[in-house]
């Protein structure tokens, strides 16, 4: 197999899919079979149409291009099957969780204690709960 194939497709699909949906829509939709056959077209080995599918899944294709994966991967490898990717809304800020409202943080000291004292205390402990029935 050559090598550079996977970002040869990449590069396709970035040009003749992402590129005009990103004027047009919010999502982006590549047919495998049309695909396969244009690389088919450029050279491409075609008994290799799973090199498609993985260069179409990788992080490396949608993520640089502002892209979420909507479909999910392993999808079949036929002439029917459709990659459906969506545009990050860059003008929404990322929503991250602030340490003041992250719920996680709400157990944080929890079992400072316990481990402070070691875990001969923490057996201790739950000897001592069995022995009273709790």
């Amino acid at each position: 197999m050559k090598t550079g194939w996977s970002e040869k497709v990449r590069e396709v699909a970035d040009r003749d899919y992402v590129q005009p949906s990103r004027r047009k829509s919010s999502y982006v939709r590549i047919s495998f079979g049309e695909l396969h056959t244009k690389m088919q077209q450029q050279g491409f080995p075609p008994q290799h149409p799973n090199q498609i599918a993985t260069a179409l899944e990788s992080k490396k294709f949608w993520e640089p291009r502002g892209l979420v994966m909507c479909s999910p991967k392993g999808q079949s490898r036929k002439n029917e099957t459709v990659f459906e990717f969506k545009f990050v809304d860059d003008s929404q800020p990322a929503r991250k969780t602030s340490p003041e409202h992250d719920p996680l943080l709400g157990l944080a000291g929890i079992l400072k204690g316990t481990i402070r004292e070691g875990a001969p205390a923490f057996i201790r402990e739950i000897r001592r709960d069995k022995g009273t029935g709790l």
